[in-house]
């Protein structure tokens, strides 16, 4: 009977033990849980090709990554925003993930210019070192065309 009392007294105990986070792992680290995050500012500047500013223009911005394979995935949601009366676009993102690309579309709202985008890639810097990946700054200009009548 005293064989069984202790072996499901052990059972328990290292259910409960496990439940608490201890291991068998011997190391000084502690367990950490949670989703790295970072600050991104964007901005951009839209003008056409006399230097004027451009009001009005919807601008997007999508984040992405890239697998071990090279294969680009964007995330689900993009941001659409709409240059101020300076061509301006400012957004803080903060305690978001930290996707290292990031693709920003011009679409002229007029129908006067032709839209334009690009891909680029940005860093982190200012972290951590743990699950705070800092701040990064993405800042696009775009100068767009007339489109062909």
């Amino acid at each position: 009977m005293k064989t069984k009392l202790k072996i499901w007294m052990n059972v328990l105990l290292g259910a409960f033990v496990g439940m608490l986070g201890y291991g068998c792992d011997d190391s000084s680290r502690s367990g950490m849980y949670g989703t790295p995050t970072g600050d991104l500012v964007f901005k951009s500047h839209v003008s056409n090709e006399a230097n004027e500013s451009l009001e009005g223009v919807q601008v997007v911005q999508q984040g992405g990554w890239k697998d071990g394979a090279g294969t680009m995935y964007w995330e689900r949601w993009a941001d659409t925003l709409y240059t101020d009366a300076e061509g301006n676009v400012y957004k803080l993102y903060q305690g978001d993930i930290p996707l290292p690309y990031h693709k920003v579309i011009v679409n002229d709202t007029t129908g006067e210019y032709q839209s334009d985008s690009i891909i680029t890639e940005v860093k982190y810097t200012g972290g951590d070192g743990s699950w705070n990946s800092g701040r990064a700054t993405l800042d696009v200009n775009f100068t767009l065309s007339p489109k062909d009548k």
